[in-house]
């Protein structure tokens, strides 16, 4: 699907944002996304933006079950979601081009004009609970929902999960649902993102946003790297029948998700770890068979990043594992990358993020997160040619600054013995 126009971005007389990104595509993608997150929550709220998450699929005014909601959306051949992130959540709907106009009615209807029945508010406590250990059981779950513990920690909201704090859950009211809705969404963060084979006028939209809460813009705390403890492990035993494995992630400071430097720490982040061509799969996995899975990531926020290495091995295999990707991560601002090296790993990049946008709904995420981030509406060809003119010596220079952080380093693992001590040791054996 090829963006044949490029995006357009209006202000509705309420405040809210809307954003048209047409192609030639027979589906259409609605995404509402909200510019707060879990880290515009509060010790005594952590937890509330994903419960009226889920209570927006609970019926609203005019659809006043789940079942109705539900009904409506399988007639279109449509699907819906929604999720809730560190700095944002987002309310999304995908189906044919012609049903625009009663999937983005669906999706506005349910964040405007929610019941939050209480019957349904004590039904749905659980399953939210339920999912809350569904992620925490599962070991990559636990790590990923616990590292933003060890990376900033202290009272920072940055370093809570997503997810909430069960504790929340477990005594949040129906009349705390109700002010958190009216206060957590603020029309200025708003923006209601339409991709693929049709648009939404400004007054269509605004219509469809008459009974939007009126909240203000929350500040937020500035985030402070490792305030906490260096590592957190979570020690799981194993059985006889199993065998014994250690699932680990290692972040250390990135850079804002504006920061100049973005584009070339994406390069660098896929040399490093981004694929089976990857020098930390090529190293860790192939010359020395030491994991199956390794990759890095890197995630901009507002005001900071993180930048992480994760891989899973045998226990007795963990420090070396350690020991080889540190050294291939310090290698990355030890020297320039080779010419073949770098267009190789840029042409994987662009092909990818061209794949990854072909759809109606993927291409409206990409801009909804664009533009929760402030970057520049980039379309996914202006983007793979911003990805296309990095140069080497940008690579190195980004480089540089992230590994420059290596004895900042964090880590979170899973585990049947805490290694904490002995792996963070590892990082720094050159």
């Amino acid at each position: 699907m090829a963006t044949t126009a490029a995006p357009s971005l209006s202000t509705l007389g309420n405040g809210v944002s809307l954003l048209n990104a047409p192609s030639g595509s027979r589906n259409v993608g609605v995404f509402l996304i909200v510019r707060a997150g879990s880290r515009d929550e509060t010790v005594e709220t952590s937890g509330l933006a994903h419960y009226l998450e889920h209570m927006f699929f609970k019926g609203t005014e005019r659809r006043p079950s789940t079942k109705i909601i539900s009904h409506e959306i399988d007639r279109l051949g449509a699907s819906t979601n929604a999720y809730t992130d560190t700095e944002e959540v987002a309310y999304f709907a995908e189906g044919p081009a012609t049903a625009l106009d009663q999937l983005a009615d669906v999706i506005t209807d349910m964040l405007t004009h929610p019941l939050f029945l209480a019957e349904e508010v004590e039904r749905e406590r659980n399953v939210v609970l339920q999912e809350l250990s569904m992620r925490l059981a599962d070991p990559d779950g636990w790590i990923w929902d616990r590292l933003g513990t060890v990376a900033f920690g202290g009272d920072q909201p940055m370093s809570w999960s997503a997810a909430g704090f069960p504790a929340v859950i477990e005594r949040a009211t129906r009349e705390q649902l109700v002010a958190y809705h009216s206060t957590f969404y603020a029309p200025k963060s708003m923006c209601l993102v339409i991709a693929g084979g049709a648009a939404l006028s400004a007054e269509r939209a605004e219509s469809f946003l008459t009974g939007i809460p009126h909240a203000k813009p929350r500040s937020r705390v500035a985030a402070k790297w490792g305030q906490g403890e260096r590592y957190t492990a979570n020690v799981r035993p194993v059985t006889s029948g199993e065998e014994p494995q250690i699932r680990m992630v290692f972040a250390v400071p990135g850079v804002r998700a504006l920061d100049s430097d973005r584009t070339a720490l994406a390069v660098m982040t896929h040399i490093l770890g981004g694929g089976m061509s990857s020098r930390l799969f090529q190293t860790v996995r192939e010359r020395n068979g030491l994991c199956y899975s390794i990759f890095a990531h890197h995630e901009g926020f507002d005001d900071t990043g993180l930048f992480a290495i994760s891989t899973a091995t045998r226990p007795k295999d963990a420090r070396r594992a350690v020991q080889l990707s540190f050294k291939e991560f310090r290698k990355m601002a030890a020297r320039r990358v080779g010419a073949d090296e770098l267009s190789a790993a840029k042409s994987a990049m662009i092909g990818r993020l061209l794949r990854s946008t072909e759809t109606a709904m993927a291409s409206a995420r990409f801009f909804g997160s664009r533009w929760r981030a402030g970057l520049p509406l980039e379309t996914p060809d202006d983007r793979a040619a911003a990805i296309a003119r990095v140069t080497a010596a940008q690579v190195h220079a980004v480089a540089e600054r992230i590994v420059a952080g290596i004895d900042d380093v964090r880590l979170a693992l899973v585990g049947p013995q805490d290694q904490g001590e002995e792996l963070l040791a590892a990082t720094a054996e050159k």
